[in-house]
């Protein structure tokens, strides 16, 4: 059986690389799921060791506060040392509340430090009249050695455990490709594998067979099935190209036209199709994108309310059209005065919106009141009527925890209706 195994496995041939490239492979991810199990298991045990610290630092917070409060070294001194023999625990440093140690103990010399520390702090407190006073800090360490102490018979479970799986599947593969591969069948595995089936071409099976068995016969078999797979494929590729080129001349048709709708829509979606101006949705899009911009940069933001006075009157007075024309009249006299950058929207009939970039409250005070003067001496002619309009106005500057628009117009809106009630024609900030 080993002379049997020894020639089958002879350099260069195809069963003694692919039985060393899967055994390779099966020993690298066993060897990685068991370092995983060693991580996983050495983590889960420092948290273990953690919440054991945690519970310790519980028990002796009261009777370490009391003695600290009360300067009582002894005492002191006998918890430290109470603590340090805990088998959990190599180190204990109680901590002024400048820092500074009043008791360093620790179980191990320079000569003996662990591999490594790992520690948890809890200040220590003292209640008088309701209020906490800090009085230091508890330190407690623990190691890597008290982690391997306990993690040590896991360990060695898990290594024997791998170390059992690798020598009995080493055997069970020695014997699953002896059995099952064959000597006849190792060209024809070598040569089969090497066909790409998207690239046929000329290429066929030679087995260098002489004798007319069953293996000649397969080989046949085989080099006709592949002509027929390539003569199948030649003829599928040319009309897949076709049907390609009529699928890419109709998709970019349909891409054309939709992005000319999508365009279409988007502008529709988005503009006041009376004042040309951004409606509530566009409005709101831009005003975030531009909060969300100076938010990130520390500049400032103003937000201006905007309602023009006695709406209602103007449509019941000279009818929709005029109010139509107030609007747009109003609509102009504001767009000439903005820059390119600010944000202008109608967020309702005759309500208004405009968010300032990197500008602060008096800026926007002094645009607002720059804006009411400018529509109150501006009339608009209806019919060869002179109609003066007025509008008022609330500003705010967006304060640095605010990040939307809606909370800033909410704000600017209860301005607003303070200069409603304070007569009209005014800016409120």
């Amino acid at each position: 059986m080993t002379n049997d195994l020894l020639t089958f496995f002879h350099p260069g041939r195809l069963s003694r690389k692919l039985l060393r490239v899967v055994f390779a492979l099966y020993f690298s991810v066993t060897i990685t799921v068991t370092l995983f199990h060693f991580v996983a298991e050495y983590v889960r045990t420092q948290d273990v060791i953690r919440d054991e610290l945690h519970q310790l630092e519980k028990t002796v917070h009261a009777p370490l506060a009391t003695s600290l409060w009360q300067l009582n070294r002894i005492q002191l001194n006998a918890l430290a040392n109470g603590l340090v023999n805990m088998p959990v625990i190599d180190k204990v440093e109680i901590l002024g509340p400048n820092g500074k140690a009043i008791i360093e103990l620790k179980n191990y010399t320079s000569d003996n430090t662990p591999l490594s520390l790992f520690s948890i702090e809890e200040p220590l407190t003292w209640n008088l009249a309701d209020k906490q006073i800090v009085l230091g800090t508890l330190r407690l360490w623990s190691s890597s050695d008290v982690i391997f102490d306990r993690v040590l018979f896991g360990f060695s479970v898990i290594a024997l455990n791998a170390v059992i799986k690798i020598t009995v599947l080493w055997y069970l593969f020695l014997w699953a490709f002896r059995r099952f591969l064959g000597r006849p069948l190792q060209n024809l595995m070598s040569q089969v594998n090497q066909i790409q089936l998207d690239k046929i071409g000329d290429e066929r099976i030679d087995l260098e067979v002489e004798d007319d068995n069953e293996l000649r016969r397969l080989q046949e078999h085989i080099n006709l099935m592949l002509s027929k797979m390539e003569q199948d494929r030649q003829a599928m590729l040319s009309v897949e190209r076709g049907q390609r080129v009529l699928l890419e001349e109709q998709v970019a048709e349909r891409t054309e036209e939709l992005v000319v709708l999508n365009k279409k829509l988007t502008e529709v979606a988005s503009i006041d199709d009376l004042t040309g101006i951004h409606n509530r949705r566009g409005f709101f899009e831009k005003a975030q994108f531009l909060v969300d911009l100076v938010r990130r940069q520390n500049h400032p933001l103003s937000l201006l309310a905007l309602d023009i006075d006695y709406f209602k009157k103007i449509n019941d007075t000279y009818g929709h059209d005029a109010g139509d024309q107030a609007l747009c009249h109003f609509t102009d006299l504001i767009v000439s005065q903005l820059r390119q950058s600010d944000v202008f929207g109608r967020v309702g009939g005759e309500e208004f919106v405009i968010v300032l970039g990197d500008t602060n409250l008096e800026g926007g005070r002094h645009l607002a009141e720059k804006l009411c003067r400018l529509v109150h001496d501006t009339p608009l002619d209806v019919e060869g009527e002179s109609l003066h309009i007025s509008v008022s106005i609330g500003v705010v500057e967006r304060a640095p925890s605010e990040t939307d628009v809606e909370s800033l117009l909410k704000r600017a809106d209860a301005l607003l209706y303070k200069a409603k009630d304070n007569g009209r024609n005014r800016v409120e900030v």
